[in-house]
C-alpha cells in the first residue's frame, strides 16, 4: 500500500463498478467542495496496464476531479492477489458509503461469488462481513431485474419485488406495483394482497384487481363453493361498496360545508380582533405620548431630587424600557408569522 499523487488522466474507471448511475448534481457539488477544501479521503486504485491505474474505491471523487479540471489526484495504490480480492474491497466501500441500489449490489455480489467459487450465499455474506439475510435478499431480486427496474421507474422500493416474489406471475406483480403507485394499496400490505390474489378463483381475483372488493372480502368470497355463489357475493359487495362510497362522499360534502362555515366565522372573528387592536393602538399611542411628555418634564427636576427620589425615578425608567422592549420583541415575533 502506497500513497501517491498520480495524473487524473492515468486513472481508469472500475470496469466492474456496481453503481449504474451517478447523480450529476451531487458530483458537481463534490467537485466544488474539493476545489474549496481539497480531497479529504484519497481514492483507492490498483496498478493496471501501461502505467495506468484502475479505481477500486472513490469513482465519485475521481469524476469530481475531472469536472473541477484538476490534473492530479491523491490515491492509495494497493496490490491484490486476485480480482475477487479488490472487487470485495470495492463493494464493501460502496455498501458502507454510497447506498448502492439493491440490484447493483446483487450484480456485484454475484461476480464475487463466481470469481471466488463460493458455494453459498451465506459464504458471500461472511466474505463481505454483512448479514446473511441482506445478501440473500440481493440474490433473490437478481432474477427479477425487469420488475425491480419497473418498480424503480415509479419511485417504489425494490422491497415490493421481494414481498411478491412467491407469485411467479410477472403481470400480477406489475399490477400490484401499479396499485401501490396509485395508493390503492399500502406497500406494507403488498405481500398479503399478492397471496390472496394468487390463491383466489379467477373471478374473485379479477374483482380484487378491479377494486370491486377488498382483500378481506376476497378471502371470504373465495371460500364459497360454486362460481355462481361467488359471482353473487361479488355483486352484493360491489353494491355495498358503492353505497359506502356515496355515504363517504356525502359525509365529506357535509364536512366541507361545516369547514367553510367555521372558516367564515374565524375570518369575522379575526376582523373584529384587528379592529379592536387598531383602536387599542390608537389609545396606547395617546397614552405613550402623554407618558413621554411627563418623562421630559420630570427630567427638569432631576437636579432637585434627593438620592431616594433618583433611585425611584431610575426604577420607573427600567420598567418603562422593559415594557417597550417586550412590545418590540412580541411585534417581531408576530411579524415573522405574517411573513
Amino acid at each position: 500500500m502506497e500513497l501517491k499523487t498520480i495524473q487524473t488522466n492515468k486513472v481508469l474507471a472500475n470496469f466492474s463498478q456496481p453503481r449504474e448511475t451517478f447523480e450529476k448534481q451531487a458530483i458537481k457539488e463534490l467537485s466544488e467542495s474539493i476545489l474549496s477544501n481539497g480531497l479529504i479521503n484519497p481514492i483507492s486504485v490498483r496498478e493496471y496496464k501501461n502505467g495506468k491505474y484502475m479505481i477500486v474505491a472513490g469513482e465519485r471523487r475521481w469524476q469530481a476531479h475531472k469536472i473541477a479540471g484538476l490534473k492530479t489526484i491523491q490515491a492509495i495504490v494497493r496490490k491484490y492477489k486476485s480480482d475477487g480480492e479488490w472487487m470485495i474491497e470495492s463493494l464493501i466501500e460502496n455498501v458502507h458509503r454510497e447506498n448502492l441500489e439493491p440490484l447493483e449490489k446483487a450484480k456485484y455480489a454475484k461476480q464475487i461469488k463466481d470469481l471466488l467459487n463460493l458455494e453459498s450465499n451465506r459464504k458471500v455474506a461472511e466474505k463481505l462481513k454483512l448479514p446473511y439475510r441482506t445478501v440473500n435478499n440481493w440474490f433473490e431480486i437478481l432474477p427479477q431485474e425487469k420488475l425491480v427496474k419497473y418498480a424503480k421507474s415509479k419511485g417504489i422500493s425494490s422491497r415490493i419485488v421481494l414481498d411478491t416474489k412467491h407469485i411467479k406471475d410477472e403481470e400480477l406483480q406489475k399490477k400490484i406495483i401499479d396499485k401501490v403507485y396509485e395508493n390503492k394499496i399500502n406497500s406494507n400490505r403488498a405481500r398479503e394482497y399478492a397471496s390472496v390474489a394468487q390463491k383466489s378463483p379467477q373471478e374473485v381475483k379479477k374483482a380484487l384487481l378491479d377494486d370491486k372488493i377488498s382483500v378481506e372480502q376476497a378471502e371470504r368470497i373465495s371460500k364459497l363453493k360454486t362460481e355462481q355463489q361467488r359471482e353473487k357475493a361479488i355483486h352484493e359487495h360491489k353494491m355495498i361498496s358503492m353505497v359506502e362510497k356515496n355515504v363517504e362522499r356525502n359525509v365529506k360534502n357535509v364536512e366541507s360545508a361545516k369547514e367553510k362555515r367555521e372558516k367564515d366565522k374565524r375570518l369575522v372573528q379575526a376582523k373584529n380582533w384587528i379592529t379592536s387592536f387598531k383602536y387599542s393602538v390608537t389609545d396606547s399611542y395617546a397614552h405613550l405620548e402623554k407618558t413621554i411628555k411627563i418623562l421630559l418634564i420630570s427630567t427638569k427636576f432631576i437636579p432637585m431630587m434627593d438620592e431616594k427620589q433618583k433611585e425611584t425615578f431610575d426604577t420607573q425608567l427600567d420598567r418603562f424600557l422593559e415594557v417597550l422592549e417586550k412590545a418590540e420583541h412580541l411585534t417581531e415575533q408576530i411579524r415573522e408569522k405574517i411573513r
